[in-house]
């Protein structure tokens, strides 16, 4: 999937809290079913075998429906399950150092409060 072709019109950003994993994994394959077109992991709270391990599952969804996942602020998984890329917020590292880690051919998103963010 080409970063250029990427259709950003119906962003999911996920939020697991009060629901079991079967059904946050539920919401995500109806929502893509529903058009969404691409999906945001974000996960503030998880371990990082927890969250290595749910992206995974996410990730099978997502593939197998040919939507792009993006893994909130953790490049290291987002490397490990081989997201089409990650978001970072402006706490996080500095995004010209994630997009030498990342590449050029991944999507990275930035969160900006302001112009000058």
């Amino acid at each position: 999937m080409r970063k250029e072709d990427i259709d950003y019109s119906v962003y999911l950003v996920t939020d697991r809290r009060n629901k079991t994993d079967e059904e946050f994994l539920n919401i995500i394959e109806e929502a893509i079913k529903g058009g969404t077109t691409i999906v945001q992991l974000r996960e503030k709270t998880a371990s990082t075998k927890e969250f290595y391990e749910l992206a995974l599952r996410v990730k099978k969804i997502t593939s197998r429906y040919g939507v792009p996942l993006l893994i909130n602020d953790r490049i290291d998984i987002a490397l490990a399950v081989d997201s089409e890329g990650v978001h970072i917020g402006q706490d996080d590292m500095p995004a010209d150092i994630a997009r030498e880690i990342i590449g050029d051919d991944k999507i990275l998103g930035v969160s900006a409060s302001t112009v000058e963010e």
